[in-house]
């Protein structure tokens, strides 16, 4: 029976953070929206990011193996010639930073590459 309260617990709290990451979503488009912009801005970035991490271990996903999903989805995008960073570079940006380790306290080693 506790390995069912458990899992039930478990299931609750995935929806709960599902919700609040619906929640976040929306404060970053309206932040992006406001005049007073920035600070906003980059609070309910920080938010979506840090329950996006929270989210991806209570479903079982290790925070290094997001890490290196998002790696890959940069490297993807950088050989496929995404708009981000034929344009901008920023796939490029964001890739070198989770390598450089400057990310932290997600994930293992970020200098694996």
């Amino acid at each position: 029976m506790h390995q069912s309260v458990n899992v039930a617990s478990n299931a609750k709290m995935i929806e709960v953070l599902k919700a609040e990451f619906i929640g976040e979503s929306a404060d970053v488009l309206r932040a992006a929206l406001s005049p007073a912009g920035r600070g906003e801005l980059k609070d309910a970035l920080s938010g979506a990011v840090l329950l996006a991490y929270v989210l991806a271990k209570r479903c079982g996903i290790s925070f290094g193996e997001l890490d290196e999903d998002v790696i890959s989805k940069a490297e993807t995008g950088i050989t496929s010639g995404h708009t981000l960073e034929t344009g901008y570079g920023d796939l490029s940006l964001l890739k070198k930073h989770f390598e450089s380790g400057n990310s932290r306290g997600f994930g293992q080693d970020k200098k694996r590459r």
